[in-house]
């Protein structure tokens, strides 16, 4: 008695796959950094007084499609530039070995950093901010950083069984 048999094995398109991968990680990161921004600056009430502090979200904002409302300037000077000077922002998806994915935001504007843990009082630097003290500390970046969570925990990823090829051998 004679059996054949035919025999198939299984090959992962990875390069396929990870192109899937990668556009569905900045599209999730897109959805959720847009969050953060939200978060940040439209429900935190970080005053527009001189538009510095605000403006240190603007380019992260617009590298992820959305905006960061300055509203009318109260001081004498319009410091929007020193904002913009003294921060980064990357909205573009990290892709490292590791698998980290995310984006950045940095700045060392020392007025918005004294602000975001402290409790602002009225009186010289680096109490800042004296006559909104009632807003302080900001706390920005827990509130962000779960509503950039919640988002993406509604992640969905790409099936990798989708980029499986039966092969006979």
């Amino acid at each position: 008695m004679k059996f054949t048999t035919d025999f198939y094995w299984m090959d992962l398109d990875l390069d396929a796959y990870k192109r899937a991968l990668l556009s569905a990680l900045r599209n999730i990161n897109e959805r959720a950094g847009k969050a953060w921004i939200n978060e940040a600056v439209n429900k935190t009430p970080i005053p527009t007084w001189s538009g510095a502090s605000r403006a240190t979200f603007q380019k992260l904002a617009a590298e992820l499609g959305t905006s960061v409302p300055i509203g009318p300037i109260r001081s004498r000077k319009n410091r929007v530039a020193l904002g913009l000077s003294v921060s980064a922002g990357s909205g573009v998806l990290e892709d490292k070995d590791d698998g980290y994915a995310g984006f950045i935001y940095d700045t060392n504007l020392r007025y918005l950093a004294y602000n975001e843990y402290n409790l602002a009082v009225a009186g010289p630097p680096p109490q800042p901010f004296s006559n909104n003290v009632r807003f302080t500390p900001y706390n920005f970046q827990s509130r962000a950083q779960a509503a950039w969570l919640a988002v993406a925990k509604t992640a969905k990823l790409p099936d990798p069984y989708r980029y499986l090829k039966k092969r006979k051998m």
